[in-house]
């Protein structure tokens, strides 16, 4: 388990992210919300609220899923907040042991914390039909 992360750093933010969700820290992936976050989910919802996205969280952490980011694009808004788009594959297991495989896109916005870190603000990490060819 990797444990030192540069979160002042947008690229260390989001591995710190994924390494929590790999080894089901449900603490430390819940760090990587900014108060006002907001999720997206598979649905298109928007779920509101630490405590609402904490049960997204749990339930992802519950998974122990290996996410490798594969593609990014990141655009500073302003010297605070960042457009982060990136393309994902997660690999994790059923509780039968059999292999599950997921890819996807993100499209999300994050804010930089008064201490420096960056955090989500939008998190939408379902974004790949909005990208997807007609």
């Amino acid at each position: 388990m990797k444990t030192n992360f540069d979160r002042k750093d947008p690229n260390g933010a989001d591995e710190y992210f994924l390494n929590c969700v790999k080894y089901g820290d449900v603490k430390n992936a819940l760090t990587c919300f900014d108060l006002e976050a907001i999720y997206i989910d598979k649905d298109g919802n928007a779920i509101s609220g630490l405590s609402n996205i904490e049960k997204v969280v749990i339930n992802l952490c519950k998974m122990k899923p290996d996410i490798t980011v594969y593609e990014h694009k990141i655009a500073p808004i302003g010297d605070n907040m960042m457009y982060w788009l990136d393309k994902w594959k997660m690999t994790t297991t059923d509780p039968s042991g059999n292999v599950i495989e997921m890819k996807g896109a993100s499209a999300n916005v994050m804010r930089k914390s008064a201490d420096g870190i960056w955090l989500w603000l939008v998190d939408n990490p379902f974004a790949a039909p909005f990208f997807a060819n007609d």
